[in-house]
């Protein structure tokens, strides 16, 4: 019978995660009262990882790069929802929770921050290491992957952080980033960076709704403008990024690593 450990893995693999991996709850003590709200007695993070078809990523089109990104953010769920269900199955307590959405949409995060910060869970489950660009990178798919995860009372065995760093801080993340938003070691100006990669999420609703309030603005013109439409597709698909950028940059293995 193989360790729960390993069953635990095999169960997010075959429901397609390309990565999962094992970090103790105690390595995000900032999170712990986050953490005890979702599950009382938690001990365990259980990481999973799917990796973007990078062509996709490449691609002009923003409907190609947002597609490819919805579906991997599904893949990415389902491998979570599975262990959690496996881990209740053989008396586990356990709980998956999503990489960004639904998120706490009142202060201080005002919709910023998931629950659990999935990278730094990542990096201390050993699926990566931080980049220049602020983001975990792979091994095989650089930073071009999406994370979620199980929260468990379960007693895994934590896997522990890489032994080695697998960015090779070329830094071209940081040049390629449209906004400027990126700097040395991590640095990332936030509101640069959600202007950009955001421009048709929640602030574009909140500039629209306040538009139509505006008596100096013409109503028909922000119900009829390209904004409202972006938003309503937005709506429908639970998609709203419009920059990938930096995650093209970075090729963890080499443009010789899988591809998706």
């Amino acid at each position: 019978m193989n360790k729960l450990e390993d069953q635990v893995k095999m169960v997010a693999r075959q429901m397609g995660a390309h990565l999962v991996g094992i970090a103790d709850a105690a390595h995000l003590p900032d999170q712990a009262p986050a953490i005890a709200t979702l599950l009382p007695g938690a001990r365990r993070l259980v990481v999973v990882a799917t990796g973007h078809n990078r062509v996709a990523l490449r691609s002009a089109d923003n409907e190609a790069r947002q597609f490819d990104t919805i579906h991997t953010y599904d893949e990415a769920a389902r491998a979570a929802h599975a262990v959690a269900r496996f881990l209740d199955a053989v008396g586990h307590a356990a709980i998956a929770v999503p990489a960004f959405i639904p998120l706490d949409m009142a202060p201080p995060k005002k919709g910023m921050r998931g629950a659990v910060d999935w990278r730094r869970a990542a990096y201390w489950a050993g699926l990566g290491s931080k980049g220049e660009n602020g983001l975990l990178v792979t091994r095989d798919w650089g930073s071009a992957v999406r994370l979620c995860g199980v929260v468990t009372q379960a007693a895994l065995a934590p896997d522990g952080p890489l032994a080695e760093d697998v960015c090779d801080h070329c830094g071209n993340c940081l040049t390629a980033c449209p906004p400027g938003a990126l700097g040395a070691e991590g640095a990332i100006d936030k509101k640069k960076c959600g202007d950009h990669i955001f421009r048709y999420g929640f602030r574009a609703f909140q500039g629209l709704m306040a538009g139509l309030f505006d008596r100096q603005a013409p109503a028909k013109a922000a119900i009829e403008g390209v904004a409202l439409r972006e938003l309503w597709q937005n709506f429908m698909t639970g998609n709203y990024y419009y920059c990938f950028a930096c995650q093209t940059q970075c090729h963890g293995g080499g443009d010789s690593a899988p591809k998706g």
